[in-house]
């Protein structure tokens, strides 16, 4: 029996990775290889398939096996180069795909045998029947955007499950939206294609059958097609109530789900703990000159209001750097994030991913740098902004993510989403309700909390013991239903925070920075 290795590489530490709450929650990542799972479904059966996440193990170069496959973003790009250097010296067909290689295909065809480039679903199998015959080409591309009933079912089973915090389900793919620096469209569409319902289902037991209690619905925009979504909430309501423990999930929306307090009613009892939205920026004009006007239809603060109302937590992506940024845009950033009580902002800078139409505009107007794209390094940008330099830009990054992860200003946004959580609205929570009886808890929620308390009240510095004291003593006053947003709120902040602490912003790395700035994009992005 032939043997085929699919590899997920490792990433390099950006605040994305949320490695600082490994520890405490005892795993060695957060969620698993998606898409290598649904690569291994599609495999014939007289395949062996092993999977090997460099996250959680390290890889075997000298193993048995006839072909390797390997997947990533952009952030990889280097060690996906490296892994497939190591292998191709052995002998061994390297197949590259995900979405870096379908973006980058003529910069990865000089370091793979073999490209996949774009969805999966046909071209996998196509290329492994003509690899039997002894006659496959060098690149298979997908130029259609498949039917997503045609996707099977992830191969959970040869996946090392106990090694991740959360698990995930996949019900669609596309957004209708079209934001310049967003490559979701140029790699998924605009039209929204959906699973069927019972599939979904399914999926979602399989995980409730493998112990499963958290579960991510990892859709770039959930609400793309919010008929279907409302029938799929309707039936994971359902779902819930037939387990004696609510499953919890989470997923990716965009702001305007505030709009629609007929659908938070629903999200809020199929026991959706916290949502992920790309709120950007609080400048009007920089939403409108990035293409995203449905962010401006309302008064944002007053969206997250809405919606953290009801205990749904908010990780917003923020963004520095468009076009009609100045050097207040850091100042207004900060206040707010304040102002709304976003607790958990994941801050970027702007990047031009290749495939946008960002990336487009900056390579017209001579404000690209190329080779910075492949973006494994999180304090550097690969555009030259209008308003204010690109050294500008990278330190005053620095200093505004310092600032914002300081905990005395999460303290303060912490303060300000207690005081929106409506006990009116998160009470009608049956399937919350269910889950703050001890009875219904799961061993996993309550070591984790266990742990949690354990690290803030005796391991922590004792800014973090104080805050703590502080976060508890608001959360008390508030209503005890609070306290799981608490552990998972302090586990965010905790994670960010110690990334943030680890590269303080400081005379070295403002030393790092000039010369960073001196340097080519070449010399600093070379592969070798």
């Amino acid at each position: 029996m032939k043997k085929i290795v699919l590899i997920h590489p490792k990433s390099p530490e950006t605040f994305w990775q949320l490695t600082g709450l490994l520890d405490i929650i005892k795993k060695k990542a957060v969620i698993p290889p998606l898409g290598l799972a649904t690569v291994a479904a599609l495999t014939p059966s007289e395949y062996e398939v092993q999977i090997v996440d460099e996250e959680i193990e390290s890889i075997d170069f000298d193993m048995s096996c006839d072909i390797v496959g390997i997947t990533g973003y952009t952030l990889h790009a280097r060690r996906m180069y490296e892994i497939s250097q190591e292998f191709r010296k052995r002998g061994k067909l390297t197949v590259g795909g995900g979405p870096f290689c379908t973006v980058h295909r003529d910069e990865c065809k000089d370091y793979f045998d073999v490209l996949i480039c774009g969805e999966a679903e046909f071209i996998w199998p196509k290329f492994l029947k003509d690899y039997e015959k002894g006659n496959h080409t060098d690149v298979y591309i997908e130029h259609d955007k498949i039917d997503m009933t045609t996707s099977p079912i992830p191969k959970w089973e040869i996946v090392n499950t106990d090694a991740y915090s959360g698990f995930m389900v996949q019900t669609s793919r596309g957004c209708p939206y079209d934001c310049e620096f967003c490559d979701v469209v140029s790699l998924f569409g605009r039209k929204m294609r959906y699973k069927d319902y019972d599939q979904i289902i399914t999926e979602i037991k399989k995980l409730v059958n493998l112990g499963k209690a958290e579960i991510f619905l990892a859709d770039d925009n959930f609400i793309g097609n919010k008929r279907f979504v409302k029938e799929l909430l309707t039936r994971l309501i359902e779902f819930n109530k037939t387990l004696s423990r609510p499953i919890r999930y989470m997923t990716q929306v965009t702001l305007n789900v505030a709009e629609d307090e007929s659908l938070l009613d629903l999200f809020q009892e199929a026991n959706f703990f916290s949502f992920f939205i790309g709120i950007e920026t609080p400048k009007e004009e920089s939403l409108i000159h990035t293409n995203k006007e449905h962010n401006i239809r309302f008064d944002m603060v007053e969206a997250v209001r809405r919606i953290q109302s009801r205990g749904i937590f908010i990780i917003s992506g923020m963004i520095v750097g468009f076009d009609t940024d100045d050097l207040d845009i850091f100042r207004l950033q900060s206040q707010f994030l304040m102002d709304a009580g976003l607790t958990i902002p994941m801050l970027g800078m702007l990047i031009a991913p290749k495939g946008t139409k960002l990336w487009d505009r900056m390579e017209k107007e001579g404000r690209l740098y190329p080779n910075l794209e492949i973006g494994d390094m999180f304090d550097l940008t690969n555009i030259e902004p209008k308003l204010m330099s690109k050294k500008d830009l990278e330190i005053n990054y620095l200093k505004l993510l310092n600032e914002v992860f300081d905990i005395s200003h999460f303290k303060k946004r912490f303060e300000k989403l207690i005081d929106q959580v409506d006990l009116s609205k998160v009470k009608k929570n049956s399937a919350l309700s269910r889950q703050m009886n001890p009875l219904n808890s799961r061993p996993y929620f309550l070591g984790v909390t266990y742990r949690v308390l354990k690290y803030f009240i005796f391991q922590g510095s004792q800014e973090e013991k104080d805050l703590f004291k502080f976060a508890l003593k608001k959360v008390f006053k508030k209503g005890m239903i609070c306290f799981p947003w608490l552990i998972e709120i302090l586990l965010y902040f905790k994670a960010v925070n110690s990334f943030v602490e680890s590269h303080q912003f400081n005379d070295v790395m403002l030393l790092s920075q000039e010369k960073k700035a001196k340097t080519t994009p070449a010399e600093l992005y070379q592969i070798k």
